[in-house]
């Protein structure tokens, strides 16, 4: 093997060791977020008993963290090498369909 190969196998190994570092760091965040998931879910649900109307503040939150935890699946699966925040903007908005591998550049169709 050349000096070049081994030096890309070197680089390889230590980028696919610090995914991995992120990899445990963003495990340990969804942990944290689900728990707030909870906490939402049983406040979203008592000011609805209170009020017969969701809490509009708490529903925006609950998108945006929603959005967050697909992200961070995102990541943990290998389809995207975009960390999530705080290493990338905070999403509020419905994560928007992107073709997989297995649907190539077939374009995402409602109901079909």
């Amino acid at each position: 093997m050349s000096e070049e190969n081994n030096q890309a196998i070197t680089n390889h190994n230590e980028d696919i060791w610090k995914r991995g570092l992120y990899m445990l760091l963003f495990l340990l965040i969804i942990g944290i977020a689900k728990g707030i998931v909870f906490a939402v879910t049983v406040i979203q649900f008592i000011l609805v008993v209170i009020n017969k109307s969701p809490n509009q503040p708490l529903q925006k939150f609950g998108q945006g963290l929603s959005t967050y935890l697909y992200d961070i699946t995102q990541f943990l699966v290998f389809n995207t090498e975009n960390k999530p925040f705080p290493f990338d903007d905070w999403h509020n908005a419905p994560p928007r369909h992107e073709p997989s591998v297995l649907e190539g550049d077939m374009e995402y169709q409602d109901g079909q």
